[in-house]
C-alpha cells in the first residue's frame, strides 16, 4: 500500500493547533501540575549524570539521590562544571553525595574542593571516604548583614585562603533567611572571578538569601549573570564573567 503523501494543505490545521495551543496545553501543565513536570525534568537529569558516571567510570561510589541528598540536577551541575570550567578551587557548605561526586572528579579533572560540616560524626564519616579536606566547622552565631545565625567557624581556613566557586548547600534550612552564613563566606573568601551555586533555591528561606547576596554584590559594583536550574530541587546560579558558561548548562 502507497503511503499518504502529506502536503502543507492537508497540515495546515495541525500546525495552527500546535503553534496556539500547544503553548497554552505546556504552559498549564506547569501551572496545574508542576510537580509532575519537575519530576520529569529530574528523570532527564538522572540519565545525563549516570550517562557521565558511565564515561568517566566513577562506578565505585552509589549515589542515592534521595530525601536531603543532593537531587540529580544538582550532581548534573557539578559534572558539567568540573568538565568545562578551569582551575576550580570549590567551597562547599555542608558534605554529603555531593562530596563524594567531586572527591572523584578531582581524581580527573584540575579541581580542589573544600567542606565545611558541622556534624562532627558525619564530618567523620564523610571524610573516610574521600580524599579530599571535610573540615570540622562548628556553628557559632554571628552577626551577618544585619542578622544574627548560626555561621560555619571560618578560623578553621586559613586567613589567606580564597576560592572560585562556592556550593551553598548547609547547614540545615530554616524557614527565613536560610544559611544566611554563607554571605560571609562570598563576602571575604571569593576571588574576583567565580561561581556560587545555591542548593534548594525554591525555598523561601533560601531565596531570601539569594536576594541578600545579589543587594551585597550590587552594592560592591560587582558585575554578573545568574541563571535557575528547575527540578524537584532548584538550583540558583550567580556568575561572573570568567564563569559565564555555567550558566549555559
Amino acid at each position: 500500500m502507497t503511503p499518504k503523501q502529506d502536503s502543507h494543505a492537508g497540515l495546515r490545521t495541525r500546525l495552527w493547533l500546535r503553534r496556539n495551543i500547544n503553548p497554552l496545553l505546556e504552559r498549564g501543565s506547569r501551572l496545574l501540575a508542576p510537580t509532575a513536570w519537575l519530576q520529569g525534568r529530574e528523570v532527564v537529569f538522572q540519565g545525563i549524570v549516570h550517562r557521565e558516571l558511565d564515561r568517566l567510570d566513577i562506578r565505585d561510589t552509589p549515589f542515592y539521590p534521595l530525601r536531603s541528598a543532593a537531587t540529580y540536577s544538582y550532581l548534573y551541575l557539578l559534572l558539567r562544571a568540573a568538565q568545562e570550567l578551569p582551575e576550580l578551587k570549590i567551597l562547599e557548605l555542608g558534605a554529603g553525595q555531593s562530596t563524594q561526586l567531586l572527591d572523584r572528579l578531582a581524581q580527573r579533572f584540575p579541581l580542589v574542593c573544600t567542606t565545611l560540616e558541622h556534624d562532627a560524626g558525619w564530618q567523620q564519616r564523610v571524610q573516610g571516604q574521600v580524599g579530599g579536606e571535610v573540615l570540622h566547622a562548628p556553628l557559632l552565631d554571628a552577626k551577618v548583614q544585619g542578622f544574627t545565625g548560626p555561621v560555619y567557624d571560618a578560623s578553621v581556613l586559613a586567613s589567606d585562603r580564597r576560592f572560585n566557586m562556592l556550593l551553598v548547600d548547609g547547614p540545615r534550612s530554616s524557614r527565613r533567611r536560610s544559611r544566611w552564613g554563607c554571605l560571609q563566606f562570598i563576602e571575604q573568601r571569593l576571588e574576583s572571578e567565580f561561581l556560587i551555586i545555591f542548593d534548594d533555591a525554591e525555598r523561601p528561606g533560601e531565596i531570601d538569601t539569594i536576594a541578600a547576596t545579589l543587594r551585597m554584590l550590587d552594592a560592591k559594583g560587582q558585575a554578573y549573570r545568574t541563571n535557575l536550574v528547575r527540578s524537584v530541587n532548584s538550583q540558583f546560579l550567580i556568575a561572573t564573567e570568567a564563569f559565564d558558561v555555567a550558566l549555559r548548562f
